[in-house]
């Protein structure tokens, strides 16, 4: 290869090398000198290596639960097959994995026709950590006032509010209890894998901590809806939910709701009770 002509056609051939899941290093030589004791092939060896090992600290990093589950071998071989079939391209580590869950999906050993478990396993672990990123990383509900669970209107009111949900907010469903599964590991636990259950999450952020909680099918279903800017009446009615009042309160004390649109909310008539938010640093 010819020498780049300039300074951007440097960087991009040596991105291009660097990200070679191959690691064809042998034409270094054409573009970069040699020092008194390494060749050019192995001065860029030695960047080709480093950056694909600081990209799997970070994903191990981003999936701890996932690293136990599988060991960390294996998890390398997953990991560095989904690198090398999608190099980073995004600003930040923390996006590193977006596509990891999609990648082991698409790729899966098994089909239609013979669908083993284990597969899904390993697929929900990578889903539910990719959204624990997503509620850490993304926008939140702190340092902003937020609705109260006495701002709810009367029960006669209810079916005509729209509440917005919080922007950390995050509603998987899962075919394992893998939320379990992770807790156990954070806890310094040895768990065995877990086997199937469907599982219905809420996953969200509150002064800077993560939770998860179970919900049941209907209320997964109805928080759905509502997430999706349906009215309550709307949502619970679709989703065979008979309890609107009491899960209202409860998801409001929990911070699920960033603002209630609806008649006469909080009494003022007004019709919205609303915060300016920031996100989360």
């Amino acid at each position: 290869m010819a020498e780049p002509p300039d300074l951007a056609g440097l960087q991009r051939w040596m991105q291009a090398a660097i990200l070679d899941p191959d690691g064809d290093l042998d034409e270094a030589s054409g573009v970069l000198t040699a020092s008194e004791a390494l060749t050019a092939p192995r001065r860029l060896a030695i960047y080709w290596r480093g950056y694909r090992l600081r990209l799997l600290e970070t994903m191990r990093g981003l999936h701890p639960g996932l690293v136990h589950l599988l060991g960390e071998e294996t998890f390398d071989r997953f990991a560095l097959d989904y690198l090398d079939a999608r190099p980073p391209t995004a600003y930040s580590l923390s996006r590193l994995d977006e596509g990891f869950a999609g990648h082991l999906a698409a790729t899966r050993p098994d089909d239609a026709r013979s669908r083993e478990e284990w597969p899904d396993l390993i697929i929900d672990m990578a889903r539910l950590e990719r959204v624990i990123t997503e509620v850490i990383e993304g926008p939140g509900t702190e340092d902003a006032p937020l609705p109260d669970p006495d701002d709810l209107p009367a029960p006669a009111d209810l079916p005509a509010l729209r509440p917005a949900v919080a922007p950390c907010l995050r509603l998987p469903s899962l075919t394992f209890p893998v939320h379990e599964y992770l807790a156990a590991v954070r806890r310094g636990d040895d768990p065995a894998p877990p086997r199937p259950r469907p599982v219905r999450l809420a996953v969200a952020r509150r002064d800077y901590k993560v939770t998860m909680r179970e919900l049941d099918p209907a209320a997964h279903r109805a928080l759905r809806a509502l997430a999706g800017g349906a009215t309550v009446g709307t949502a619970f009615a679709d989703a065979g939910e008979t309890r609107p009042a009491a899960l209202l309160r409860r998801w409001t004390e929990l911070g699920f709701f960033s603002r209630l649109h609806g008649p006469d909310v909080h009494g003022t008539g007004s019709g919205i009770v609303t915060s300016t938010r920031k996100g989360a640093p």
